[in-house]
């Protein structure tokens, strides 16, 4: 009786202090190997492990919770399957980031009505599927309705307009921007108009193609000559105006080039006009008695 009765007290002993320095973990919040095996030991008890105010399985199940909302909000709303396949061009069909919708690549923002976020650049489009409606690369284009498309584009992928949303959709309307800006930059001047067209086709003018003309070489060489000879405005004047004319029968020439699928010929009048374009700045900071520079 009396081995049972010291036994028993020092088990009391024991557990009282377990029970004090539990306490003090509880109110400091420090980690203690002695709360883990008292933990380990009692785990019959489903007692909850105390940390600061809060417990440890209080908290636990908050955090794994949390992805499971998320994954429901990504879920998608109506019409969250639809759009599969092939979109515009032939490009394949994105999915939307936040709600897993598919979207033509050409789309600026989800067509889920309950997501409508921002979307990223589609992979695979081009310059005329988000600025002229997803018509076939061309070399003749409608500058007014690719101006209005711009505008309209423009206003709404702003930065501005994402200042408080969240950061993907911030980083994402910047990178929107800044893509439909380079692509009206490049369609709406003819010369990177039709280098662009070239490149889709897979031929960019190189410096190969800057020095294979030697006959548009002379006639560059000629011109610059003939600017650094200039001692009057209406000498200048006579000059801008032949250049004037030679980009505007380029140009035309461009068009029948492309529409007629005579690649070469298109390069070869891509290059002219890309020095054209540089006898054109020549003329323009021209000034008595200044060196021409117009690079080959």
């Amino acid at each position: 009786m009396f081995k049972q009765l010291l036994l028993a007290q020092r088990q009391y002993r024991q557990i009282s202090a377990l029970s004090r320095r539990r306490h003090v973990y509880c109110q400091s919040g420090l980690f203690s190997a002695s709360v883990r095996s008292l933990t380990h030991s009692r785990t019959a008890s489903k007692r909850p492990l105390c940390i600061g105010r809060q417990s440890y399985s209080a908290r636990l199940p908050h955090r794994q919770q949390q992805p499971q909302r998320q994954r429901h909000d990504q879920s998608g709303g109506e019409g969250g399957g639809e759009g599969e396949g092939e979109g515009e061009g032939g490009s394949a069909n994105k999915t939307c980031w936040h709600c897993q919708q598919q979207n033509s690549p050409a789309s600026l923002f989800c067509k889920n009505k309950k997501c409508a976020v921002i979307q990223a650049v589609g992979k695979g489009i081009n310059y005329y599927d988000v600025l002229l409606a997803g018509r076939p690369p061309s070399f003749e284009i409608d500058v007014a309705e690719l101006r209005r498309n711009f505008l309209r584009s423009q206003q709404v992928v702003h930065p501005d307009s994402f200042s408080q949303r969240g950061q993907i959709e911030r980083r994402l309307a910047e990178v929107q921007s800044s893509w439909i800006n380079h692509a009206y930059a490049t369609l709406k001047d003819p010369l990177h108009r039709a280098q662009y067209l070239l490149k889709l086709r897979g031929m960019e003018i190189g410096e190969a193609d800057q020095i294979a003309d030697p006959e548009l070489l002379m006639e560059i060489m000629d011109t610059r000559e003939e600017i650094e000879e200039a001692t009057t405005d209406a000498q200048i004047a006579t000059i801008k105006a032949r250049n004037d004319a030679n980009i505007a029968a380029v140009t035309t020439g461009l068009a029948s080039a492309f529409g007629s699928d005579a690649l070469n010929r298109a390069r070869q009048l891509t290059n002219r006009l890309q020095y054209l374009r540089r006898v054109a700045q020549a003329v323009h900071v021209w000034e008595p008695g200044k060196p021409v520079v117009i690079s080959h």
